[in-house]
């Protein structure tokens, strides 16, 4: 099947036109013969025409969207292909439990598998915690049309599925890996290619640093705002725990932490500096 503006009107005028006919029947075959090579089915219909017709009109319409999509059956044979091959790892992982939902691996987001909620996922924004139950949801239709998939084996009837399926399981991925990466501390993850090693203790020390700052940074954001009022009194409070977290947040930069534009005005608002040695910014 080649893409052909003059047969896909063909294909949409047989569509429109009156099928009472046995010859009208034996054209559509033709036209049916010409997309898909497939004498066999060419020679099923041409015996029993009339009984055949409901199949002929299912397959030339699966043909005639595949025409205006643009699509020949080799472009639907290779998304095929690249989809299930995207896929598979993320399916044979799969336990049967449904509780669970894939999660990135890594930093290549190619093998999906099953881990569980974020320890931390109470404390996520309401926005990134709605992406677990959606994407449950997408991952249960994913499993139903892959199910359908296995029912079918042309090309033009796998067509329309695929694309449906195609739509969820990049937008699944899309979705788990920005519920993965979110960071509550406010940080932007580097890009994958700019991702330094760290050693175990740095590891360590940066998930302190995360934590003591999230915690934190909030009663110091309110002292700052108290200190405005002329009868505040934690003057001293307040410059201990702006050191303590200055130096999380140095160890944060050290680290090689990206801080968001919210988080950096936050600190900024509180005189924290985000250098290395927390003297600029």
């Amino acid at each position: 099947m080649r893409l052909n503006k003059k047969i896909t009107e063909e294909l949409a005028a047989w569509l429109q036109s009156d099928h009472s006919s046995r010859e009208s029947i034996i054209k559509g075959a033709e036209l049916l013969y010409r997309m898909n090579n497939d004498r066999s089915m060419r020679g099923r219909i041409l015996r029993r025409p009339e009984r055949e017709l409901k199949f002929l009109e299912y397959k030339l319409g699966r043909f005639l969207k595949m025409q205006k999509d643009g699509k020949t059956l080799a472009d639907v044979v290779k998304m095929d292909r690249e989809l299930t091959a995207d896929l598979t790892p993320a399916e044979t992982s799969q336990p049967d439990d449904d509780s669970h939902l894939p999660v990135q691996q890594g930093e290549t987001p190619v093998v999906y598998i099953r881990k569980g909620l974020r320890p931390d996922h109470d404390r996520l924004p309401e926005e990134i915690q709605d992406i677990w139950p959606k994407n449950a949801e997408r991952w249960k239709k994913i499993k139903q049309l892959r199910e359908t998939l296995k029912t079918l084996s042309e090309p033009c009837d796998r067509y329309e599925h695929l694309q449906i399926l195609r739509e969820l399981w990049y937008t699944y991925k899309k979705e788990m890996a920005r519920y993965d990466d979110y960071r509550i501390d406010g940080s932007v993850p580097p890009p994958a290619d700019e991702k330094v090693q760290l050693s175990e203790q740095q590891l360590k020390d940066l998930k302190n640093a995360d934590a003591y700052v999230s915690k934190n940074l909030p009663l110091l954001m309110q002292l700052v705002e108290e200190s405005k009022e002329p009868d505040f009194t934690d003057a001293g409070k307040l410059e201990s725990l702006r050191g303590r977290i200055q130096e999380r947040v140095s160890v944060l930069v050290s680290l090689g932490r990206e801080l968001s534009d919210e988080r950096k005005q936050q600190l900024t608002a509180c005189s924290i500096k985000f250098t290395a040695d927390g003297q600029g910014s």
